[in-house]
């Protein structure tokens, strides 16, 4: 198996730049070549393989390749109809677009996060969920408000993850670790206030980081006891 990824490490974009490393090499550990800074440039297929040209001149064959390439928010039938569109389809707090007989939900939308004072758009089931449940109550007749802070996670060989709010490699960060890099808590901070949490090998605590970012407290290690 090998991985190219653009940044300089798995997942760098999002976690701290010694927690990439050490996933990175956990993966070459079980003998995935992960090739850093590296991308696709195109595809060809030759009878039942493809082959890859990278952006470095490589070329490399294979049975099988999985994109992992993010979305672009499907916003044309939206903006076509005169709705909104903000890095997806604007919605208020009720999860209304421009017009008001029209909802969304789900990862096109561009929502107003209350505990995080901001807008911003999600990519994950948690929120789609919860909030099409939200969107759907609203359109019988419910006056809801949309205050959730959804949460996500992954698992990567016997590390697993949730996270909530913003989780961004650019930001402050206070890394909690109980054994480096297995398990510990990383807050991620704007001027010190915890803006996201991520939460390493470290399970049923969701709901004390969700608390900690609308309290908008600062940072320190121990602000979430597990």
């Amino acid at each position: 198996v090998t991985m190219l990824f653009p940044e300089d490490g798995i997942g760098a974009r999002m976690f701290p730049t010694a927690l990439s490393s050490f996933l990175t090499e956990q993966y070459r550990a079980r003998c995935v070549t992960v090739r850093t800074g590296e991308t696709v440039a195109h595809l060809e297929r030759h009878g039942s393989r493809w082959r890859a040209f990278t952006n470095s001149g490589a070329s490399l064959e294979a049975d099988a390749v999985v994109a992992g390439l993010g979305i672009e928010p499907a916003t044309q039938l939206a903006s076509n109809a005169g709705l909104a569109i903000d890095n997806g389809i604007v919605v208020d707090e009720y999860l209304r677009t421009s017009h008001p007989d029209v909802y969304a939900a789900g990862d096109v939308v561009n929502f107003y996060c209350s505990p995080l004072g901001e807008r911003i758009r999600v990519e994950h089931e948690d929120n789609a969920l919860t909030q099409g449940a939200i969107a759907g109550k609203n359109m019988t007749g419910s006056a809801r408000r949309y205050e959730y802070l959804p949460m996500f996670y992954s698992d990567l060989f016997e590390f697993g993850y949730e996270a909530v709010g913003l989780l961004d490699s650019r930001l402050e960060i206070v890394e909690d670790w109980r054994e480096p890099y297995r398990e510990g808590v990383v807050y991620y901070c704007r001027e010190g206030i915890v803006r996201g949490v991520l939460l390493w090998n470290v399970w049923e605590r969701v709901e004390a980081a969700r608390e900690l970012i609308a309290s908008r407290e600062r940072a320190a290690a121990g602000a979430i006891e597990w």
